[in-house]
């Protein structure tokens, strides 16, 4: 008890300087990370002349199987070494392989010196939980605590979406992209002397006194000891993943080629990239409101809002013109901004903020990701709204998931002030309370990714 309180004081006296930090490193990473992805068919065929999808699916592909295997190396040295050397690590790699990255004379080179980013790139991953975790201790602690950071996180991820498609853009619109993509060193160096100026200092990894997740309600509780408890949270972590699988599916595998599908409207390259981050400002815009649609909503906010992006990829994909596609766009971007708070506080409350059960479910998640690739590739040589179509039936499934997780879980609308055991108009002495089991400390926290795609420029 007196580690916990010890380590709460500390956490409570640090300056907010810590948690500007790591958003920075958080939005500023997924700027640098995203910024081409959209562009990726059209940059292979202006820098080595090839226009077969089949190499931009193979190069997503790659690029997420190293960063896959690197995310649990990562996560195991924040085990031994501090937060702050392994982001700064990261950040040094990345600055000498985004210079040489700009400087690829093939796309063999091309596709493994960003295997060399992603890996390396995987450190600042680690960021994003960090980030939640310094929300601990904030007035409303628990669940309404973790909806702020999420929150923030959400909102700058999208920030960075509108602002990586604009440097997207820009890179592609240059005489020698080359150049652009190089330039990308100097945004690693950056952050490089801002995270070193305010975490360096720290000797240690920060303690974290919330390993452990949220207590399960009161009726799915077992009076016969933790292993008549292990399979119903097994089957809870793996319900979770499966959800957050399911969404993250959906995003990326109508991601790579909707620029070019945005182009068979006549919208041109400057109106591909407006449409391609529209559902961005559609989410932005709807995020003030994530709070009361959580209060009022409570579990509904998670089944409603995978529903509402089914269906804007649904319009997507039968549009006939400029007009339907752009509503399509706003409606998805609507069930994306709800649905990520959604996905991640469902995720939290399941696993917490760190351990080995996080650690799990965003493995898995990650490990999906494998697939959309593929499947986005093999659906564009059949037809260009197909990946669209694709994405709708599997954030279908993500919200009968949704659905069924609602069973025997409590609405989390917000956080009840906890009751005394004794009543100020009550004179009837309080019953008798059976001592509570003490339960195992949690293992050592192992960190893991964050909404970015595991890819490089």
């Amino acid at each position: 008890m007196t580690v916990v309180t010890s380590a709460k004081s500390s956490a409570r006296g640090r300056p907010p300087r810590a948690k500007a930090v790591l958003i920075a490193v958080v939005g500023l990473h997924l700027v640098a990370e995203t910024a081409l992805t959209p562009f990726l068919p059209q940059l292979f065929d202006r820098l080595y002349a090839i226009d077969d999808p089949g190499a931009t699916g193979l190069y997503l592909w790659v690029c997420r199987i190293v960063g896959l295997a690197a995310l649990p190396l990562w996560g195991l040295a924040a085990r031994r070494w501090p937060l702050h050397r392994l982001v700064l690590a990261g950040l040094c790699g990345s600055a000498v392989l985004d210079l040489l990255l700009g400087m690829a004379p093939s796309y063999t080179a091309y596709t493994v010196i960003s295997t060399a980013v992603v890996a390396t790139n995987s450190a600042l991953l680690l960021a994003y939980p960090a980030f939640i975790a310094e929300h601990r201790d904030e007035p409303g602690e628990g669940e309404r605590a973790r909806l702020a950071g999420v929150v923030s996180i959400v909102v700058v991820f999208h920030l960075s979406v509108v602002a990586s498609t604009l440097v997207g853009t820009g890179v592609l619109a240059l005489p020698q992209p080359q150049i652009g993509i190089s330039a990308f060193a100097i945004l690693d160096v950056a952050l490089a002397v801002l995270a070193y100026r305010v975490l360096g200092r720290r000797e240690t990894p920060d303690p974290d006194p919330d390993p452990a997740p949220d207590p399960a309600p009161e009726g799915d509780r077992q009076a016969t000891g933790p292993a008549a408890t292990r399979r119903p949270r097994l089957l809870l972590l793996a319900q979770v993943a499966l959800i957050g699988l399911a969404f993250d599916f959906a995003v990326n595998v109508a991601r790579p080629f909707f620029t070019e599908f945005a182009g068979t409207f006549g919208s041109g390259s400057v109106g591909a990239a407006a449409l391609f981050f529209l559902p961005s400002v559609a989410a932005l815009a709807v995020l003030p409101a994530v709070r009361r649609c959580h209060d009022v909503l409570g579990d509904r906010l998670l089944p409603l809002a995978l529903l509402a992006g089914a269906a804007g990829y649904a319009w997507q994909a039968y549009a006939t013109g400029l007009p339907g596609l752009v509503g399509g766009r706003v409606l998805f971007g609507v069930g994306l901004g709800l649905g990520q708070v959604a996905v991640e506080l469902r995720t939290f409350r399941a696993t917490g903020t760190s351990g080995p059960a996080f650690t799990g479910v965003e493995t898995a998640r990650s490990a999906g990701l494998l697939a959309a690739p593929l499947v986005a590739t093999a659906a564009v040589s059949h037809d260009l709204a197909l990946p669209l179509l694709i994405a709708a039936a599997v954030q279908v499934a993500g919200t009968a998931l949704a659905l069924r997780g609602m069973r025997g879980a409590p609405a989390t609308r917000t956080a009840q002030p906890t009751r005394s055991t004794t009543s100020t108009t009550s004179t009837r002495p309080p019953e008798p309370t059976a001592p509570r089991t003490p339960t195992a400390p949690a293992p050592d926290p192992l960190p893991t990714r964050t909404y970015s795609e595991e890819i490089p420029r």
